[in-house]
């Protein structure tokens, strides 16, 4: 089954945020055993290291991404995904709309997220780490 994984469920686990840091945790692991096909958009890693640079010297930000791509495989964001955002109308954030878009690129069945209202009209379904887990 192939999944995308929105940043925050990855920053909960770089940063240990409690109480998220656990089931967070668990979806990687899933991704790191097998279980799941785990994708990580490529906007969101550019992202994710922007948010990380305040905490992660470069050297722990590499060493923590190459970890992450090791379990993980990357979604690409091309003219396609970005040009199908901007035609839709039911996002109120762009780059949710980009992630959805992401996720439909990939056939990813859920896109998995701690926001899960930012994802209402989504194409792909999104649920909370907690709602994939007991599925699995």
């Amino acid at each position: 089954m192939d999944i995308l994984i929105d940043a925050n469920i990855i920053l909960d686990v770089f940063f240990q945020r409690s109480p998220f840091y656990e089931k967070s945790l668990q979806i990687l692991q899933y991704c790191e055993n097998g279980r799941v096909e785990g994708f990580v958009s490529a906007h969101s890693v550019t992202t994710m290291w922007y948010v990380l640079r305040h905490e992660f010297s470069l050297e722990e930000r590499r060493k923590m991404f190459k970890l992450v791509f090791s379990w993980c495989r990357i979604a690409s964001v091309g003219q396609g995904e970005l040009l199908s955002a901007l035609d839709r109308g039911d996002f109120s954030e762009f780059e949710d709309c980009v992630q959805d878009e992401c996720a439909s690129s990939v056939h990813a069945r859920y896109i998995i997220t701690r926001n899960k209202k930012d994802f209402a009209h989504s194409k792909i379904p999104a649920l909370l780490p907690a709602e994939f887990i007991r599925l699995m």
